[in-house]
């Protein structure tokens, strides 16, 4: 039965925002505002989430992307360990600020992910970056991670490429880039759980 599901999950994962435009949440330093709510689909299910946070991902004092933090609406944790690890609807909503090339950005989460999980993770990294690589992002661009309760991953690279990734401990290393303990910043940790 589970097979049958991830099947149709297969056929589309979308999100849409609710509300207002006066319900969004801006990032300093970018013109990007987040909705506080967002339905997101996955096959003929919808979820509804709530905004757990937002924060501008730096890398030298650049700005390289925004991103917020979506889970589930009834989700009560109030940790950034208790959102990483929660097996419930999540996503990560990246918004370029820049351009960067496929091969750099693979190489900045492959290197976030060891940082926390060392060589674990080998043919799923391959996969992550053998998706990620192969296409450029722009300034404007979007990428969502979603967090498939039961399942692993689905990575989307918005107009370019999607595809879903199993194994709930990799989803989890995932979301430890932004939250777990070696993050890729604790401004960016703080800001993505400053509204548990």
């Amino acid at each position: 039965m589970k097979i049958v599901w991830l099947f149709s999950l297969a056929a589309w994962v979308t999100t849409v925002s609710l509300g207002h435009a006066e319900d969004a949440v801006p990032v300093k330093g970018s013109q990007v505002k987040y909705p506080v709510a967002v339905t997101a689909t996955l096959g003929d299910k919808q979820f509804a989430q709530k905004l757990t946070g937002v924060a501008m991902r730096k890398k030298a004092f650049v700005d390289v992307y925004t991103i917020g933090s979506y889970v589930a609406q009834d989700f009560k944790g109030k940790t950034a360990e208790d959102l990483a690890s929660a097996d419930v609807i999540k996503q990560l909503h990246l918004v370029m600020e820049r351009s960067v090339s496929g091969s750099d950005m693979a190489k900045a989460f492959e290197t976030a992910i060891r940082a926390n999980y060392g060589n674990e993770f080998d043919a799923d990294l391959t996969r992550l970056n053998a998706l990620i690589a192969q296409h450029d992002l722009n300034k404007g661009d979007q990428v969502w991670i979603t967090h498939v309760p039961g399942y692993g991953l689905h990575f989307n690279l918005v107009g370019k490429r999607q595809e879903f990734i199993p194994g709930l401990k990799f989803a989890k290393a995932v979301w430890d880039i932004y939250l777990g303990p070696k993050n890729v910043g604790e401004a960016v940790k703080k800001g993505l759980t400053s509204r548990l």
